[in-house]
């Protein structure tokens, strides 16, 4: 047996080296394909949890998007201000904006701007319901003809309810083409 064992002692060490580096081989990619394994598991727990976070904004934007959709008897939005951290003043500062916006697009020229957040007569106002707010804006311009009924074309297609009350229309005494247009405007907005 001994004779054996030293004929074939080359073959026997060319098994035991094979044989160990087969475990080796075999250990390393284990400790990689666990490591991936864990990796892989650690990525997925992430994208359900922002999968999760994703649903919770996707539901709270529709429901705003639902809230924002109630409309008016004329069939537009009164536009709503969310958070309480603006009072009803400052609630008016993008409809203001989108007003004065639409004065300059169509090159009339403003003369004054009288604002009344109070206005008397208002049916909204006079409700005195909770959160809803009511301005009135008194505007003096300067422009022709076709100017302001760009002007008032504009307002009418106004996504948000706006009111166009006591219009007054008159020609420049010196240049008929010219018109001093005095006319109001209410806008309604909603705090949350």
């Amino acid at each position: 047996m001994e004779k054996l064992i030293k004929d074939n002692i080359l073959y026997i060490l060319i098994v035991l080296i094979a044989f160990g580096g087969g475990i080796y081989f075999v250990y390393d990619r284990a400790v990689v394909a666990f490591e991936t394994h864990s990796a892989v598991t650690q990525k997925k727990e992430e994208l359900q949890t922002k999968q999760a976070k994703l649903d919770q904004i996707r539901k709270a934007k529709a429901a705003n998007r639902n809230v924002k959709k109630k409309e008016s008897q004329s069939g537009k939005v009164i536009y709503e201000v969310l958070g309480q951290q603006f009072s009803p003043e400052a609630s008016f500062g993008i409809m203001f904006e989108n007003i004065l916006s639409n004065i300059t697009n169509s090159g009339i020229k403003i003369r004054s701007i009288d604002y009344n957040y109070e206005p008397k007569d208002d049916k909204v106002a006079m409700t005195n319901t909770p959160g809803y707010n009511a301005c009135e804006l008194s505007f003096v311009t300067v422009g022709n003809y076709s100017q302001l009924q760009s002007f008032f074309k504009n307002i009418t297609k106004e996504n948000y309810l706006t009111n166009i009350y006591e219009v007054y229309i008159e020609p420049y005494d010196k240049d008929k083409t010219i018109l001093i247009a005095k006319f109001k405007i209410r806008l309604y907005t909603k705090t949350i």
